[in-house]
């Protein structure tokens, strides 16, 4: 049983010293995709699509708003001469066009979360891509996405991806443009 233990130990010892070996002569690199997705022109331009789809929505959530402060200044001002009938009445209007506001309002930002993630992965695809492609041009055997304890600058690829991104974005809009 001993000898098993010693046979086994050794085994062991051999495996990783023929890893770490192996592990010297490998090429590895690390990349910040929250950076990335920040930074990239593709993420600016997909901010700025999303901004502009949802301007109108924006804008007629922000004059129900001012039609509701309106109709809430004039009830404070007249319920002093207003009949019950007339306050309970426009007690209701006021009390329906909040739940209207807030309805569009929900509805606006589940549309907009829906049209944000169908942005993102979008956009998630491409860095990938951007990835591989630096991953293959310089040779990498191994890039891990940030989120380890420690890691050397040296190793550090995200301009370098960042840059590809920045040169993919001017190539379609040229492509674009022709």
């Amino acid at each position: 049983m001993l000898r098993f233990f010693k046979f086994s130990f050794a085994a062991l010892f051999l495996s990783f010293v023929t890893f770490a070996s192996a592990a010297q002569g490998a090429k590895l690199g690390v990349v910040n995709v929250a950076l990335l997705l920040e930074q990239a022109p593709q993420a600016k331009s997909a901010t700025s699509s999303l901004e502009k789809e949802f301007s109108p929505q924006q804008a007629e959530l922000k004059s129900l708003a001012a039609k509701l402060e309106k109709q809430q200044a004039d009830y404070q001002k007249n319920k002093t001469v207003m009949s019950d009938a007339q306050k309970i009445t426009k007690e209701r209007e006021i009390s329906m066009l909040t739940r209207e506001i807030q309805r569009r309002r929900n509805d606006v930002q589940e549309l907009l979360n829906l049209r944000r993630n169908e942005e993102l992965a979008k956009l998630q695809n491409i860095v990938n891509e951007a990835i591989k492609t630096i991953g293959k041009k310089q040779d990498f055997d191994l890039i891990l996405y940030e989120g380890i304890a420690y890691t050397n600058d040296r190793i550090d690829v995200t301009k370098d991806v960042l840059d590809h991104l920045v040169k993919m974005n001017k190539q379609q809009r040229s492509e674009f443009n022709k």
